[in-house]
């Protein structure tokens, strides 16, 4: 039976940072004014990579699909503006499921001589050989927060991850954050604190930064809600995932919206409110209709969920179905183009969907699996699909 559960997704127990220094931070408001970090060295990087930046360098920021990536992606580019009062030369983003940096990214960054990139809410460490190739003619720093994969720190490589700086987990302090914060420890960002509150519940990150949110809510006179999605910040969020979910091209434009706003209204009163109903409804049908058409398999607490969407949907709906039933493995599954995209979750995180996933797909050609413990994606050519589901069932047997 599928019984949902409420889940409070924003507590969890971490400590922040013991037996470190302090760090000041010009958002004063913010209870990360005082932060204390692991590793000085790392952030000392940083900030050289940042300050090194001048007018006369071709600088280009690449950031994931989701609410994080953009709203990483936007607090980066601003903060190199900030430093040397010019706009960024090339804003990039792959495909939502790509985290690696193609044949085609690096063509684009080539042809606009691009010689630095930061690079956001992309776990490019999966598959290095893009960063290798990209280090070649460009400087690199990158901002993520998904699980260390293959440590790139090299001379022309500054890697950050939320797990090299900080002991809070990283699922929990996502890019945007992360950006903000670091950021902060440079020149003032106080104005996007909004963006990073609204990257952090896009991702469910917010649960160790409590006290932050409700001030930045208190700041722009925002309602408090349980379910921070039903705040102006949830909102934004939402716009950002429910317009990409309707065509990925519309990521561009998010970013574009997000950078010009002043304040979350601005972005709620933008062009981003025409896509959210049709993904509303597309979403609430497959949620009402899973005992329908999903792959039940209750004796190990798994669902799978295939879906024939012209939208792109099946990220947001396993976010959604794994809050509904935080106690059940959620496998959300399209297909398009002879591929097989996977998307999981796992609310308690009882099992760890990343390693389900990477174990999953070993060995199969031209696949790929990623991300955190309670949330994960995977790309798997369609011939090997039902290899891949018989995997996932005897690895949820042997538990």
């Amino acid at each position: 039976m599928l019984n949902p559960q409420p889940l409070n997704i924003w507590r969890v127990n971490c400590e922040f940072f013991p037996n470190a220094p302090f760090v000041f931070f010009y958002d004063v408001s913010s209870v990360w004014c005082l932060m204390k970090l692991k590793k000085q060295k790392l952030v000392k990087e940083f900030k050289d990579f940042i300050s090194s930046i001048t007018k006369k360098d071709r600088v280009a920021v690449i950031h994931h699909t989701d609410p994080d990536g953009v709203c990483s992606g936007v607090i980066a580019s601003k903060l190199v503006r900030r430093i040397r009062k010019k706009k960024i030369d090339l804003r990039l983003n792959q495909k939502g499921n790509v985290h690696h940096i193609t044949g085609e990214t690096l063509r684009k960054l080539k042809a606009k001589k691009i010689n630095k990139v930061i690079i956001t809410d992309l776990s490019v460490d999966e598959s290095p050989e893009g960063i290798k190739k990209l280090s070649k003619f460009a400087k690199i720093m990158i901002i993520d927060h998904h699980p260390v994969y293959n440590n790139l720190k090299s001379d022309n490589v500054v890697f950050i991850k939320s797990s090299l700086i900080s002991n809070i987990v990283p699922v929990r302090y996502c890019a945007a954050k992360l950006t903000y914060d670091l950021g902060s420890l440079v020149t003032d960002l106080s104005d996007l604190d909004w963006m990073a509150a609204s990257g952090a519940i896009g991702d469910l990150a917010t649960a160790p930064f409590k006290p932050w949110l409700n001030k930045v809510m208190k700041k722009y006179n925002i309602n408090p809600n349980k379910d921070l999605f039903k705040t102006k910040l949830g909102k934004v969020a939402i716009l950002i995932s429910s317009a990409e979910s309707f065509d990925t091209k519309n990521v561009k434009l998010c970013y574009d919206i997000v950078y010009r706003a002043k304040s979350p209204q601005d972005v709620l009163n933008s062009r981003l409110k025409v896509f959210r109903k049709k993904i509303d409804d597309e979403l609430q049908y497959y949620i009402r209709n899973i005992r329908k058409f999903a792959e039940i398999h209750s004796e190990l607490d798994l669902i799978i969920y295939e879906i024939k969407s012209k939208y792109n949907i099946k990220s947001p709906l396993c976010t959604l179905l794994g809050i509904k039933y935080p106690r059940k493995t959620i496998l959300t599954v399209s297909k398009k183009n002879g591929k097989i995209s996977i998307s999981a979750r796992r609310g308690d995180c009882n099992v760890a969907v990343n390693e389900l996933l990477e174990n999953a797909v070993k060995g199969i050609p031209d696949s790929n699996a990623g991300g955190h413990v309670p949330a994960a994606g995977a790309v798997i050519p369609k011939k090997y699909y039902k290899k891949f589901k018989k995997r996932v069932i005897n690895l949820l047997e042997k538990r």
